[in-house]
């Protein structure tokens, strides 16, 4: 079984990628835990506020504001100034392995590079890294999403792959 598409990256792509990267982690996590309590601190603690009491506030919104600011412009920079995303992908999959081409370059894989297989709501991740992915954008594959998720769960490890469907 063989399928190919075309994947032109987006900058809101890049973004679900950075953010469910970042809170699926211990920092994601961390950051709201910690930004809710010194939101809850602060709010619970009204009638009895010193006069350095807005500095909960501050640093509440900070934990919970300052990461997805961070991530959506670095998905931004990413997905309008790095050259290989100026134009779209070409992914070739087989039972072999993937290629990726683009112009005149081209990059083939083999299944067992694979480090696991993630779907978001939006778009399937295929990870070749820790923090590296093939970001796949589900609108963008059409009918070849259905052969794409046969060929990933016939070749790559069952305990690596998680696809909703």
């Amino acid at each position: 079984m063989k399928t190919e598409f075309d994947m032109k990256m987006t900058t809101g792509a890049m973004y679900r990628f950075f953010m469910y990267h970042a809170y699926h982690g211990f920092s994601g996590i961390f950051g709201i835990v910690a930004g809710t309590a010194l939101l809850v601190y602060f709010f619970t603690g009204l009638k009895d506020a010193g006069a350095n009491h807005w500095i909960y506030l501050l640093f509440g919104v900070i934990f919970l504001l300052y990461q997805p600011w961070s991530l959506y412009t670095m998905a931004v920079r990413q997905a309008k100034l790095n050259p290989v995303f100026k134009h779209p992908l070409h992914y070739a999959l087989s039972e072999e392995g993937m290629s990726v081409t683009q112009g005149e370059s081209a990059s083939d894989m083999k299944w067992d590079a694979v480090k696991k297989v993630r779907e978001t709501g939006s778009c399937i991740y295929v990870y070749t890294g820790k923090k590296n992915a093939c970001i796949w954008i589900k609108s963008q594959m059409g009918e070849q999403e259905a052969r794409a998720r046969q060929i990933l769960k016939k070749q790559v490890p069952e305990k690596l792959v998680k696809l909703r469907k």
